[in-house]
């Protein structure tokens, strides 16, 4: 289901109203901090199992930054650490923002749920305990300038399109360090989560929402796997495939994910290997 998530809500209360309203399990693919709002692609039933080929989905981002102080955790719910003096203006940002296009190393905010020695990052913030500066590696395909605020705790807004993983938090603090006024994220909206876009999300906490709109917006999870291409079985590939098996399919000669079919039932994904076997990875049908 792609779902709306709302400002000040976790990603996990989202996925637990969906098991209320449904009563059956869910989880998300990918969280999105609680004071941003926006898109969140939530399985359910069987499709849980399918969760972990969601989280890799491109990302567009429309982000709100202000320019003339810094936060410890990057964005707007964070401590105010420095003001910093200065006025933003056109000229001088422009030239940073075209530095953001492509592959790039980015630093992980302290404030995050990434992994330091099997623990997440903001315990040791929490607690003011120092770790070494952590990075990862990004791609940015494009970044829209939509909106200005020159001069004196200016603000930019911008739409962002990114590999998942993505921190626009960091991206924020960055372009303050680069232009030296200091930055924050005022306001994060997830606009699109690969083709899953915000205009056709669900908003779960809309009041008397019931089980059978949400069956009606959910979308089978062979469907929703749009980028996986289709393969179908005859009667004896589909007893072996359903059994565990591999399959000799040498019509293929690559190695990629399939999504599975016999007479137009899907059966679940198989992983394509370059000497044309299939190997069952989950059986559902």
């Amino acid at each position: 289901m792609n779902i709306y998530k709302p400002v000040g809500v976790t990603s996990t209360r989202v996925v637990e109203r969906i098991r209320s309203i449904l009563k059956t399990k869910a989880g998300h693919t990918g969280t999105l901090d609680p004071f941003a709002r926006g898109v969140i692609l939530v399985c359910w039933g069987k499709a849980t199992r399918f969760a972990s080929f969601f989280q890799g989905l491109d990302k567009v981002y429309r982000a709100w930054i202000r320019f003339g102080m810094t936060t410890n955790t990057y964005d707007v719910y964070g401590k105010i650490e420095k003001w910093h003096s200065g006025s933003l203006e056109k000229e001088q940002l422009l030239p940073v923002l075209a530095k953001y296009h492509g592959k790039l190393t980015q630093r992980i905010p302290c404030f995050s749920a990434s992994k330091y020695k099997g623990k997440p990052l903001y315990q040791y913030a929490r607690q003011d305990i120092s770790v070494p500066v952590m990075s990862k590696e990004i791609e940015i395909y494009s970044i829209e300038v939509l909106q200005w605020e020159e001069g004196e705790f200016g603000s930019i807004e911008l739409r962002i399109h990114c590999t998942s993983g993505t921190y626009i938090r960091s991206l924020a603090f960055e372009l303050g360090e680069e232009t030296g006024l200091g930055a924050y994220l005022f306001s994060l909206c997830r606009e699109r989560v690969g083709n899953f876009s915000l205009s056709e999300s669900i908003d779960v906490f809309r009041p008397g929402i019931e089980p059978e709109r949400l069956l009606r917006k959910s979308l089978s999870v062979d469907q929703a796997l749009y980028w996986i291409p289709s393969l179908s079985l005859n009667e004896e590939e589909t007893r072996r495939f359903r059994q565990g098996n591999a399959v000799s399919y040498s019509h293929f000669l690559t190695e990629s994910w399939m999504k599975v079919y016999h007479q137009n039932v899907f059966l679940g994904l198989g992983k394509m290997t370059y000497s044309g076997v299939l190997q069952p990875k989950i059986v559902i049908g």
